[in-house]
């Protein structure tokens, strides 16, 4: 028997040794920035001056209750935009604006995209400036030189104001260890400052790494900011000696438990709604030497798309690694193995789970485009966020729902009712599964306040739907619950 748990102990650290060695690598980000880079500029198909954008529409409702922030490449522009579920996002952050010598910004090819602005601030969605710099050295110059700040700030007022932006991304990676804790932050408390001076509204955030591999200093930099957006992937990559998820949600030393428990903890018990957790829309191919999960690797092929790796999956066969929670697909070609690591519908949805139960500002993604046409991560976002509001009340139509959990098992729900109205009470996991559901007459007018048992039931959060039919039609409300 000893002999036995001994042999189970060393083949879980094997399998766990890939995130055991993980270490700090160039990101998604930078390695699709450094691919794309040398591609020739197109000009932009509408005026330069930025005169026929429309002012965001911040009447217009939108679907998600939390936020939805996606990065969109400007080598995704503009075939991907007829694919953009408007509705369903928040921001849109425009990838990229290279921070150059200086501090001059050079926006992305086919500047300005009107067509896309326009669109998405109809529909009441912020476009967000990402300011991007993979250098330490030229980041270090930035942060620490008072006329390269100044004109590097001058110029992202000058480029929100002229094409009616909502806030700067920042995205510096490769930064020195020196200058990311105290430095960087008074750099980006100095920033928010100046543009909420000089551009009211406005919001200011910065990417961060999913493990604080030195000098980070996370909760002040929170602090200096809006929000943190955090780059929930590159836990595997071409860098890798065995094949391996893009965004384990469990499994081994580092994977995103670990990155929302810990390495944002201390944030998350104070600014919860300053933390935007960032999911894959791509994966990784290998050539390995076998069919396995986190077989040794001979080769690292390419970063599919979502849509790439989707197809390839549904070729060759889905398969679940228990492990780290997430889908691969393993199959042979001319007598070699190849597996390729992407994340899906169900497994995005743990992760989202997992950053709703913190209380984060939202979700996100690298990138928008990345699933094409495919309709199954855009499905994931609205079964998860149309109609649900944050845990409290949501408004429709003047009908108001109002969730309330209590400790005898119950879960009181209050809304208006009249007299001989038909009422039917639902309640859904985050899954979408029924698991009560109530119909009765309302006898008498007012608040109404069924009970709905919840003792038993596994915690999490919860959605519960009220249709109420009166003499002008149906009306509906819905709202959201944390049983703890």
């Amino acid at each position: 028997m000893k002999l036995r748990q001994l042999y189970i102990a060393l083949l879980l650290l094997f399998i766990q040794q890939p995130f055991l060695i993980s270490q700090e690598h160039p990101s998604i980000h930078q390695l699709e920035y450094e691919k794309h880079k040398n591609l020739p500029k197109r000009p932009s198909l509408f005026d330069p001056s930025g005169k026929d954008i429309i002012p965001l529409n911040m009447l217009n409702a939108r679907t998600p209750t939390s936020a939805v922030f996606g990065y969109f490449p400007y080598w995704k522009y503009p075939e991907s935009v007829p694919n953009m579920q408007f509705d369903l996002l928040s921001h849109i952050a425009v990838f990229d604006f290279s921070v150059l010598s200086g501090g001059n910004l050079s926006p992305p090819s086919a500047w300005p995209w009107t067509d896309l602005i326009n669109a998405a601030h109809e529909a009441g969605v912020k476009i967000i400036l990402t300011a991007v710099n993979f250098t330490g050295s030229q980041i270090h110059q930035l942060l620490t030189d008072p006329d390269t700040k100044e004109n590097f700030f001058v110029q992202l007022q000058t480029y929100l104001v002229t094409y009616e932006l909502q806030g700067v991304n920042i995205d510096f990676e490769g930064i020195y260890q020196s200058d990311r804790g105290e430095t960087l932050n008074g750099f980006m408390a100095d920033l928010s400052f100046f543009l909420h001076s000089e551009v009211p509204g406005s919001e200011v955030s910065i990417a961060v790494p999913p493990v604080n591999w030195g000098g980070w200093q996370f909760t002040g930099l929170a602090e200096a900011c809006d929000y943190l957006f955090i780059m929930g992937y590159n836990f595997y990559g071409p860098w890798s000696e065995t094949s391996g998820p893009c965004a384990p949600l469990t499994g081994g030393s580092y994977n995103i438990s670990r990155t929302v428990n810990n390495e944002f903890g201390d944030v998350a018990e104070t600014h919860p709604e300053k933390l935007i957790l960032g999911v894959p829309y791509y994966g990784n191919r290998w050539e390995t030497e076998n069919g396995d999960a986190y077989s040794p690797v001979i080769d690292h092929t390419n970063q599919p798309t979502y849509s790439l790796a989707k197809n390839t999956a549904d070729e060759y066969g889905t398969l679940w690694d228990d492990i780290s929670q997430t889908p691969f697909c393993s199959y042979l070609e001319n007598e070699s193995w190849y597996q390729v690591w992407y994340d899906s519908d169900t497994s995005l949805r743990r992760k989202y789970d997992l950053a709703d139960s913190h209380h984060y500002k939202g979700v996100g993604m690298w990138a928008l485009g990345y699933d094409s046409d495919k309709p199954e991560l855009w499905d994931e976002l609205r079964r998860r966020y149309e109609g649900v509001s944050a845990i409290g009340e949501f408004k429709r139509d003047k009908f108001v729902v109002e969730t309330l959990y209590t400790a005898e098992g119950a879960l009181k729900v209050r809304f208006n009712g009249e007299k001989n109205e038909q009422a039917t009470v639902v309640l859904f996991s985050i899954t979408g599964q029924i698991v009560y559901r109530l119909a009765y007459k309302i006898v008498s007018s007012g608040i109404q306040i069924p009970d709905i048992p919840v003792q038993g039931l596994p915690k999490g959060i919860y959605i519960v739907n009220i249709l109420v039919q009166d003499k002008s039609g149906l009306k509906s409300g819905i709202g959201k619950v944390l049983i703890r």
